[in-house]
């Protein structure tokens, strides 16, 4: 699996920018809250994100993981 930041400007910015728009549709604040809204984990929720834009799928982007 590629690592998302090892990936070209240009799809990250698509893969982020489908992230928002998702975020926006199903009112969540985070890849986590979508993931909670879904019923899924956040890696379920970050698939289904790269499969929305037609992109391969990567690992989830370091600033979207909450540090705990």
């Amino acid at each position: 699996m590629n690592r998302f930041e090892d990936l070209p400007a240009n799809v990250r910015a698509l893969l982020l920018a489908r992230l928002a728009i998702e975020l926006k549709i199903k009112r969540c604040v985070s890849l986590y809250d979508l993931a909670k809204r879904q019923n899924t984990d956040m890696v379920t929720a970050w698939r289904y994100v790269c499969r929305l834009s037609k992109q391969p799928v990567c690992t989830i982007p370091q600033a979207a993981v909450p540090s705990h």
